[in-house]
């Protein structure tokens, strides 16, 4: 996936004095510069693919560089045991406390106040549960529901936390078809994202948790039925923000 990319779960959110990211997969290594902004990283479940490139996330060698981690409890694991979990032998040969930067540890309760950022969560639909959060800052806000499967019984409690959001970030793995044989796996489809974008009025939304098979020319099929079923044209959807796609490496949005 050459234009989408295929990295694993990392979203950054830049915000004020804040900068705030929401899972720390693969796609957390290739970071941008964020200067002298206050690193924090929200985990919304501690499966491997999301937490899989926090080893190398370049703050981690910045000697005295302070990074916030938050991770609801899984289980009877705390945030710090479930990053342990991946970053100790023989899965690698150092520790979180091994490397030069201050990772502070947090067992998440929400909400959670940074600076002028208010990050709010909810309960997903997910095997091992997760989180969707939803940050808020003067007066806009961005959802991220990752890892979600779309339940109709429970659907009305995301409708409305996302409400009238400027961006939603949700899970689009499959296709209708796929989903048939994968129900269960804790991800749904662009058509029920759109559902989702209609009911709560969201302004735009992005697509994410690719699946890995899915080419780009796949993809990009998959985000002209999803704008179709929105009710707009491919030419109403081009442009630099599209109002319907699916999210890309290195995308930016500037709300």
């Amino acid at each position: 996936m050459l234009e989408f990319g295929g990295g694993t779960s990392c979203v950054l959110v830049e915000a004020g004095d804040q900068a705030v990211f929401l899972d720390a997969g693969t796609g957390i290594m290739n970071t941008p510069d964020v200067g002298a902004r206050q690193l924090s990283i929200f985990l919304t479940h501690p499966h491997l693919d999301h937490i899989l490139g926090l080893p190398f996330f370049p703050y981690l060698l910045e000697k005295n560089k302070r990074i916030d981690f938050y991770a609801k409890r899984s289980g009877t694991h705390t945030a710090k045991e479930q990053v342990g979990e991946v970053l100790s032998p023989p899965l690698w040969p150092c520790s979180a406390d091994d490397y030069p930067a201050d990772i502070v540890f947090h067992d998440l309760t929400l909400p959670v106040k940074l600076g002028d950022i208010l990050i709010e969560g909810m309960d997903s639909n997910h095997p091992g549960g997760g989180t969707v959060y939803k940050l808020t800052y003067r007066g806009k806000s961005v959802v991220y529901a990752t890892d979600y499967e779309y339940d109709p019984s429970k659907a009305p409690e995301l409708v409305e936390f996302a409400k009238e959001t400027d961006l939603l970030m949700i899970d689009g793995q499959y296709t209708a078809e796929e989903l048939e044989g994968k129900r269960g796996y804790g991800h749904s489809t662009p058509e029920s994202g759109i559902r989702i974008m209609k009911e709560s009025k969201a302004k735009m939304i992005r697509f994410v948790h690719h699946d890995p098979m899915h080419t780009d020319d796949f993809l990009k099929k998959m985000e002209a039925e999803a704008a179709a079923l929105y009710g707009i044209s491919g030419t109403d959807n081009e442009g630099d923000l599209k109002k319907v796609a699916f999210a890309r490496k290195d995308e930016v949005i500037t709300l």
